[in-house]
């Protein structure tokens, strides 16, 4: 069981070196942009490839923001109540999240595999749109597994042999 919380800690650090390089590339592509429109030639096709590099970086990171508890959570509320009934949402907002996470993903696909029988593809580069929705999909089970560690390390009240939580 070790091995399991370590392949998803790798594989949410690996979508988060992609929504870093994707972060990356949309930087230097709107100043390429930017810059060559200076000289009134502007990248064909620019404000496309930002697009899909912008729903890589939002979709890729949140594996890792989820893993890392990095994501901002107003808990004002639920600080008032006492550890049992703060233990007790935590486990019903994780198991409603999964679910969510679970329905997008397979939106995604479904979304995704209705752009690739139509042979849907953007205006100016004419690049398909399913590979985007694949990887979104993928990136929203990892998130899924995250939330899996994370409700049960929370159930258990222990962390697995091998696998150091960050809190």
């Amino acid at each position: 069981m070790a091995g399991f919380p370590r392949l998803v800690r790798q594989l949410a650090d690996f979508l988060n070196l992609i929504a870093g390089w994707s972060l990356l590339a949309m930087t230097a592509l709107t100043f390429s942009d930017v810059i060559m429109r200076l000289f009134r030639c502007p990248i064909l096709g620019a404000y496309e490839m930002v697009e899909f590099l912008g729903a890589a970086v939002a979709a890729f990171a949140i594996a890792h923001t989820t893993l890392h508890r990095a994501h901002v959570a107003v808990d004002v509320v639920v600080l008032l109540f006492s550890p049992k009934v703060q233990k007790f949402l935590y486990i019903v907002t994780h198991i409603l999240a999964i679910f969510l996470f679970v329905l997008l993903s397979f939106e995604c696909i479904r979304y995704g595999n209705d752009f690739r029988t139509s042979g849907e593809v953007s205006m100016t580069l004419r690049l398909p749109f399913y590979p985007i929705l694949y990887g979104i999909s993928f990136a929203t089970m990892v998130v899924c597994l995250v939330l899996v560690l994370d409700l049960w390390f929370v159930i258990t009240g222990r962390e697995l042999p091998g696998f150091r939580w960050k809190n």
